[in-house]
């Protein structure tokens, strides 16, 4: 790895982890919840593993949703907490529909929605996925370059607070790819001081 000591930019992929691998998790340990999960669609999946296989680290697991659900389970997880995010509007109702499957078909998943904010009609992609069984919100900084205290944000914040979900967001500055546009500069929107004026603002969001 390459790495600016002035901007932190990461010039070339990470090297992946060698670490050792047991066959599954000691029988001694209580229910294992394992909540961050990525499920997403074949196609979507393997454009985000061609990116990041690319630009910052190979995925060691080449794996449909399903199979990372069963992976998982196989191994003593007890439950999994399913997380996607749109990055561009108009796909969200898509990858909620696809979520609320994969709970149906795997009743140990419990499973996110997900919103592009400042789409049109936001509240109500959001309402009809909780309505399909979904629990909480996943949104992730870096892809969907938001800004937290923003009145598209708001809306989501409103919902989320209004309905009782939890909200999930990837609001931390890593990583940081020389290959992100100058716009979506993580530094530029994501950190400690970007979140607490949400919460200050929002004291009752879970």
């Amino acid at each position: 790895m390459e790495r600016s000591k002035k901007s932190g930019m990461i010039h070339r992929p990470l090297p992946r982890r060698n670490d050792p691998e047991g066959e599954r998790v000691p029988e001694s340990l209580p229910c294992i919840v394992d909540v961050h999960v990525h499920l997403f669609p074949d196609k979507l999946f393997t454009a985000i593993r061609n990116w990041l296989d690319e630009f910052a680290w190979r995925v060691r697991y080449r794996l449909r949703s399903p199979e990372v659900i069963e992976f998982l389970l196989a191994r003593g997880v007890d439950r999994v907490v399913g997380l996607h995010y749109a990055h561009k509007p108009g796909m969200a109702r898509t990858l909620n529909t696809y979520m609320a499957g994969l709970c149906r078909d795997y009743p140990q998943v419990i499973g996110t929605a997900t919103v592009f904010p400042g789409e049109e009609g936001a509240g109500a992609i959001l309402g009809e996925a909780f309505e399909r069984g979904l629990i909480g919100v996943k949104l992730h900084a870096h892809v969907q370059f938001f800004d937290l205290d923003s009145d598209e944000m708001n809306e989501i914040y409103d919902v989320c607070l209004r309905r009782g979900q939890p909200l999930v967001m990837h609001v931390g500055r890593e990583p940081k790819s020389s290959v992100y546009h100058y716009q979506r500069d993580p530094y530029r929107i994501c950190g400690a001081d970007k979140l607490e004026p949400v919460l200050k603002q929002y004291p009752g969001l879970r």
